[in-house]
């Protein structure tokens, strides 16, 4: 009966404080730490996130003003110098949002998140296969596949400044009273924070005018799907190995307090020692998940967790299955020989300004009519509990 009672104290504690919030989406992370048993300082960290999180993107474009907008367009017309159109009022848009007054000389803010590569009318390969000539379909190029976002990590927009998570790292101790006057010993909870500070991705790239002046609806979807996808890939990757140097955030592989476990003949004893990594810190909560090469997939998928029975160790197709019951995806984004087990909400993707900042040069090669274009994107990647991961190397 004190279980009960205990209990529904707990859900009454977590729906008050969702309550008292002013957050969004409280009630549902209210129900949903209900669910998985989570505590009150759970919660509130949650809401100081989804507080951020779920600040509206500003200028945010509705599905037909989408359709509408032309980053062909845009680069064009920013780079006379004199632009006009739909695209500048957008830009103008998320520079005021911003506190900035809109400059419009070869500057301009793209409300999605691109990146971009060279692009040429004159040779087929870099960009004249997008001329006018009733193109009927395009063929992508082959992408490393995007795992981060996928398996759950949190992204939080529109960041200012330094952005900081408190959280607390060690609790204070309980006390058994030998007699009703001894004194309580005093103990203090420790308390540290997750730091995230902005780091800049860019690319350039260069258009000749004849590809700006021909470009047509087809040449304009695959240049942003492009931009789309080299960025998710980049953002990717610093989330899964970025080096913490050199301008890179830190990633999941290089952070210190993370998890480790031999991977040579990797089977079951080494996969719940990846599970046990977590439990031992009471982390394997919210949206656990592996993540690792398809050749380690490959590796698993023949391996049994049981001699002479049919119990493969990764069940389902190469790309997506699951390893003993949780949520499992390959990718080459991951280095060879290498797994990543954890729970993917402890990832926080910090991204700061409106989207990404495109810059245009209608100087880059002058003589050849030549327009330059720079895209940058600032963001950071922090981890909240490095005890979240646990990592299984030189997989054999």
């Amino acid at each position: 009966m004190n279980d009960i009672w205990h209990e529904r104290d707990r859900v009454l504690d977590l729906l008050r404080t969702a309550a008292a919030s002013g957050v969004r989406d409280a009630t549902d992370l209210a129900m949903q730490a209900i669910s998985i048993g989570s505590t009150i300082s759970e919660l509130r960290e949650k809401l100081m996130i989804s507080a951020n999180t779920s600040q509206p993107r500003r200028s945010l474009l509705s599905n037909s003003e989408c359709k509408k907008y032309s980053l062909l367009r845009a680069i064009r017309e920013f780079s006379t110098g004199n632009p006009s159109g739909f695209e500048v009022e957008c830009h103008q848009d998320l520079a005021r949002a911003r506190g900035e007054q809109p400059k419009t000389m070869h500057s301009f803010y793209l409300p999605q998140e691109v990146l971009t590569r060279d692009l040429t009318a004159g040779t087929a390969s870099a960009g004249g296969f997008l001329v006018e000539t009733e193109n009927v379909g395009f063929i992508d190029m082959l992408r490393n596949k995007s795992v981060a976002v996928t398996l759950g990590a949190q992204t939080l927009p529109g960041l200012i400044g330094n952005t900081t998570v408190p959280r607390q790292s060690a609790a204070s101790t309980g006390y058994w009273l030998a007699t009703e006057g001894t004194p309580i010993t005093e103990s203090q909870p420790t308390v540290a924070q997750m730091t995230i500070t902005p780091k800049t991705v860019g690319a350039y790239t260069e258009i000749s005018r004849q590809l700006l002046l021909q470009s047509s609806p087809s040449a304009e979807a695959i240049v942003q799907n492009d931009l789309r996808s080299v960025i998710a890939l980049a953002l990717d990757l610093a989330v899964l190995n970025g080096s913490g140097s050199a301008g890179q955030p830190t990633g999941i592989l290089n952070t210190s307090g993370v998890g480790a476990v031999a991977g040579t003949s990797l089977g079951y004893t080494q996969l719940l020692e990846l599970q046990t990594d977590l439990l031992a810190a009471n982390s394997l909560v919210a949206k656990p998940g592996l993540a690792t090469t398809p050749a380690v997939a490959s590796l698993l998928a023949q391996r049994v967790k049981f001699p002479s029975t049919a119990s493969p160790l990764w069940e389902g197709s190469l790309s997506e299955g699951t390893v003993l019951g949780h949520r499992a995806l390959t990718s080459n984004q991951i280095p060879a020989a290498t797994a990543i087990f954890g729970d993917w909400d402890e990832v926080v993707i910090g991204e700061w300004g409106n989207g990404i900042e495109v810059q245009t040069n209608p100087f880059a090669s002058f003589s050849a009519g030549i327009v330059g274009v720079r895209a940058l994107l600032t963001c950071d990647v922090g981890i909240r509990h490095a005890a979240a991961f646990s990592v299984a190397s030189s997989i054999t």
